[in-house]
């Protein structure tokens, strides 16, 4: 190796904690190479469909133990007269719950190994040839997914592929997957009627599921309300709250921070129409309750949605409101309380009702209510309207005082406190 080529190799592990700048890519000393082999077992924070046809490529390995281009599977080699069977450019092709790894051995006895990892096992690319003995088959030229050299340590290692750097597992990092209930304050018939599905990340082997193909008990309920092509984590389960999505996710995150979704639904239109919010879930959540409801930018809420870990909102916010009048109708504001404490979650339907008096009178009510879960429509709002209009009589030879009250609810949470004074007060005067 030059001195450019073993500079450039010790600085891509300085600061990562790959204390071997002594034994860089270095054999151990010189020996007859026999049955003394070293393990290495890489791990790479990427799913085995991105890397599997990614190997290595190394050197200094000592005396005969070098790699073979243009080749594909085992080939056998006799190394100071042992015959060992193997593949020597190893693939990424097994996984667990950080992602694919490498798992092969060297002959000898070996601190460290200096490589360059590609993504086929060509490096200028091969041109099939049937004829040849044995036969060549079509591979395409390498690149390199590192960008440039790379120095494994012996044993087990993993790494970020975004980076290049050495990663470290989370502390009793496991295989493996654990279970991530999501779920959505609405009825499962209704979601699934609507084609509503996650999108999610940070999922063991990122698993891709055709939705329409989805079975719930004895039908397919997104047969027709998605398209074709239509991937993601469908809703299947259901409970008190509403419509429920199981994702599978490591049982240690490992290069993840977190799991990650957004809710989305098809429409005759669009192949997806996204929420615009993704979340994250923390390491440590078993559950995520997305509480549909209006669009507030500030609070508990992340743009039109709430969303809430382990445990289901416990109650619905009394809500204020602000009334004007204006051509014979009174339009009015429902007003979430300001107070972090006092928020609540948020409602998917708020009613408002007008008095005189303390009485009722006709068609004194209005109510604002979400629109996403409609069917097979396109011009649906991810946020709920934020106003209401109700048109009173005409102003006669007395002004006239109305009452505004307002009560919020929203599908699996429940109803809000009702107020027993009025949330406004509007005047209409006489004429």
């Amino acid at each position: 190796m030059n001195n450019k080529m073993l500079k450039r190799a010790i600085a891509a592990t300085a600061g990562v904690g790959l204390a071997l700048t002594s034994l860089v890519g270095i054999a151990a000393p010189a020996q007859a190479a026999g049955p003394v082999v070293t393990k290495f077992k890489i791990h790479l924070n990427v799913p085995k469909s991105v890397a599997e046809q990614w190997n290595l490529w190394y050197w200094g390995a000592g005396a005969g133990v070098e790699p073979t281009d243009n080749t594909i599977g085992n080939l056998t080699k006799t190394i100071g007269g042992v015959a060992y069977t193997q593949d020597w450019t190893p693939n990424f092709v097994n996984e667990d719950a950080w992602g694919v790894y490498a798992e092969f051995t060297l002959p000898g006895k070996l601190t460290a190994l200096n490589n360059v990892m590609r993504t086929t096992e060509s490096w200028d690319g091969q041109e099939a040839d049937a004829n040849a003995t044995p036969p060549k088959v079509a591979i395409e030229s390498a690149d390199k997914p590192f960008g440039g050299d790379n120095i494994f340590p012996a044993g087990e290692s993993w790494w970020n592929v975004g980076t290049g750097a050495r990663a470290y597992p989370l502390k009793g990092f496991k295989a493996g997957t654990r279970t991530i209930k999501v779920h959505v304050n609405a009825p499962l018939a209704t979601v699934q009627n609507a084609g509503f599905s996650l999108w999610a990340w940070g999922r063991k082997g990122d698993v891709k599921v055709v939705l329409k193909n989805v079975k719930v008990g004895k039908v397919y309920p997104y047969a027709g309300k998605v398209p074709d092509t239509g991937e993601g984590v469908p809703f299947t389960a259901s409970d008190s709250y509403g419509a429920v999505a199981l994702i599978n996710v490591p049982k240690e995150v490992g290069p993840y921070s977190a799991t990650g979704f957004i809710l989305r639904r098809s429409t005759p239109s669009n192949l997806w129409a996204k929420q615009s919010v993704d979340w994250m879930i923390p390491n440590d959540a078993t559950d995520a309750y997305v509480n549909v409801g209006v669009n507030t930018p500030a609070g508990w809420g992340m743009g039109n949605f709430d969303v809430t870990y382990n445990s289901k909102p416990a109650f619905i916010g009394r809500y204020g409101a602000t009334a004007t009048y204006a051509n014979g109708r009174i339009t009015v504001t429902p007003v979430r309380p300001s107070a972090a404490a006092l928020k609540g979650a948020q409602p998917d339907k708020i009613e408002v009702t007008l008095k005189v008096g303390g009485n009722n009178f006709a068609n004194n009510k209005c109510t604002i209510s979400t629109k996403i879960f409609e069917a097979n429509i396109d011009d649906f709002s991810w946020a709920m309207p934020t106003t209401c209009d109700v048109t009173v009589p005409a102003p006669g030879a007395d002004e006239i005082t109305y009452e505004v009250f307002v009560q919020a609810s929203a599908s699996g949470i429940g109803t809000g406190l009702a107020s027993a004074k009025p949330n406004a007060k509007v005047v209409v005067p006489a004429t």
